[in-house]
């Protein structure tokens, strides 16, 4: 391909360019549901973390550019070892993520040596790497259900979900005090007083809500649940980041779909542009290195729960 000229591009002729260079180079861009919608419309899937993990399983294209953050486009790696991987934004981290280390993972399971370390998939490499399983937000009840009765369960990072599958399994699980700031700053208060502005409508939202919160919605699921959910219901309130309202507004504008609140935001997220995507693939710049022994641990853990659920 010829040279760019990035200078005054608009949103279609970057999004031509991004057509042509998936094609020339057998590219599969991959992005989340919290991306901006400009971002979204260059992918050739869009969806959760379970699913972008799915389908960076199963593509046989020679590179995968993730639109997304940091841990998203480790696991497009880890699943796709030899394949090169890039990242849409080289600074696109996650708060929760950075919130436990290894050696605090390692610390705790010494004191529980026959635990089921179970890692939920917004994490880095290396604390996947010393887990023995995996879980997303959607799965995360069905796979801790399905794990041995007599084992100890170590859930990381987020104590919220944790908190959530605590509650859904009746299994006591040993957790981290680590969150997601988007999720877990909404308070109960504000769910009731939106609940009373909108009585008709469904609330759904986010295992990474507080349980409080998570108990007063009408459902607790992911974010590619809530779609699902809306398709067949039209009055609904969208409780997690502000991106999958905005997505949601654009698929089904003839349903009544409020955001739970403005304010969930995720910084790291909304770092990825159009442009700054398409300059990505042309370049291959932000590309995705795992080390090669985390690379292994860690694609145990995320094939176990692949298999599992």
């Amino acid at each position: 391909m010829t040279e760019i000229n990035w200078e005054n591009l608009i949103e279609t002729e970057l999004v031509q360019i991004a057509e042509k260079l998936k094609r020339d180079k057998n590219c599969f861009i991959i992005a989340h549901n919290y991306q901006k919608m400009e971002v979204q419309q260059i992918a050739d899937f869009v969806g959760d973390s379970l699913q972008m993990a799915k389908v960076a399983a199963q593509t046989d294209a020679d590179m995968i550019l993730v639109c997304g953050i940091k841990i998203m486009a480790e696991t497009a790696k880890i699943l796709n070892p030899g394949k090169k991987v890039l990242m849409a934004h080289p600074t696109a981290d996650c708060q929760l993520a950075n919130m436990q280390t290894p050696a605090d993972l390692l610390k705790l399971k010494t004191e529980y040596p026959d635990a089921e370390v179970v890692c939920y998939v917004n994490s880095p490499a290396t604390l996947k790497a010393e887990s023995t399983i995996t879980c997303t937000s959607s799965n995360a009840v069905d796979l801790v259900n399905k794990l041995p009765a007599n084992k100890p369960i170590i859930f990381v990072p987020d104590r919220n979900i944790g908190t959530w599958v605590q509650h859904q399994t009746g299994r006591e699980l040993i957790m981290f005090d680590s969150f997601c700031y988007v999720h877990d700053q909404i308070s109960l208060a504000e769910v009731k007083k939106i609940r009373l502005k909108y009585p008709e409508h469904k609330l759904l939202v986010h295992p990474e809500c507080r349980l409080d919160v998570c108990l007063e919605a009408d459902l607790v699921c992911s974010t590619s649940q809530m779609i699902d959910f809306t398709k067949a219901n039209d009055k609904v309130i969208i409780g997690t980041e502000y991106g999958l309202y905005e997505q949601m507004k654009y698929h089904f504008p003839k349903k009544d779909i409020v955001a739970l609140s403005p304010r969930m935001i995720c910084e790291d997220m909304k770092k990825t542009t159009l442009m700054g995507a398409v300059k990505a693939l042309a370049n291959d710049l932000n590309e995705v290195i795992v080390d090669d022994l985390i690379m292994q641990k860690s694609n145990y853990s995320l094939n176990r729960m692949l298999e599992i659920v």
